[in-house]
């Protein structure tokens, strides 16, 4: 067994779980992009940048010190995906929607690197689910 050393991770969903994953691995001092969709107005990694921002506001806290959201690299999928190449650890969590999660997975898949652990945070849908069913 090899042991893997996490750099960098990505989180793909900025959503509550995605942006409290993040936190987490802030506060292992892991650094860590999160993307989300691109914003309909304003910056377009506006999504996942309003994500990191509520991260401070939470209670309990998820992150050890606030001052370290500052740390998490707000990202989206039409800009920014170039990111992925440098991350060790890429984890999913958007929606349950097998259909949304396999059209990300097409999205990131030529950007993920050969060395990468790609995870999904999928807690109600099947991983062995016969995906033509």
């Amino acid at each position: 067994m090899k042991n893997t050393i996490i750099r960098k991770v990505a989180v793909l969903g900025a959503g509550v779980m995605g942006a409290q994953i993040a936190a987490h691995c802030i506060n292992a001092k892991v650094p860590v992009v999160l993307f989300d969709l691109p914003a309909k107005q304003g910056k377009k990694s506006g999504v996942a940048l309003a994500a990191i921002e509520n991260l401070k506001k939470l209670n309990p806290a998820p992150l050890a010190n606030k001052d370290d959201a500052a740390l998490i690299q707000a990202a989206n999928y039409e800009d920014d995906l170039g990111l992925l190449a440098d991350c060790d650890l890429i984890i999913e969590a958007i929606a349950e929607k097998l259909d949304w999660k396999l059209a990300l997975y097409a999205k990131v898949a030529p950007h993920v690197p050969a060395h990468a652990i790609f995870a999904t945070n999928t807690s109600g849908l099947s991983i062995a689910a016969d995906v033509d069913a």
